[in-house]
């Protein structure tokens, strides 16, 4: 049997839910959060592995930019930003979804 866990809203205890399932049914737990899996604070796992997971990112060209924004109200994250006439980029507010690209 396989339970899933979700909500788009952060701090509604998934986390708790899930971890509670997981001990009383005595199954496997699966952190899935792209952005916050603690899980393992709670359960205390043996790592035996890890591996170094990236980000795509925008890289803006300014030879074809033509700072217009399209970018900036496309981005979900507020990872960019227009200033003036250029476009800057939070890399650590990017989710690598590529809507900026499009």
């Amino acid at each position: 049997m396989n339970i899933a866990v979700l909500s788009g809203k952060g701090g509604t205890g998934k986390t708790t839910v899930s971890l509670n399932l997981a001990l009383a049914l005595k199954s496997n737990y699966i952190d899935c959060d792209v952005e916050e899996p603690n899980g393992f604070l709670f359960l205390k796992p043996k790592i035996d592995k890890t591996e170094q997971v990236m980000v795509d990112y925008p890289l803006i060209n300014d030879n074809k930019c033509t700072s217009c924004g399209a970018c900036v109200d496309a981005c979900q994250f507020n990872a960019l930003a227009k200033v003036n006439k250029d476009i800057i980029l939070f890399q650590k507010l990017c989710h690598g979804c590529g809507a900026c690209e499009i």
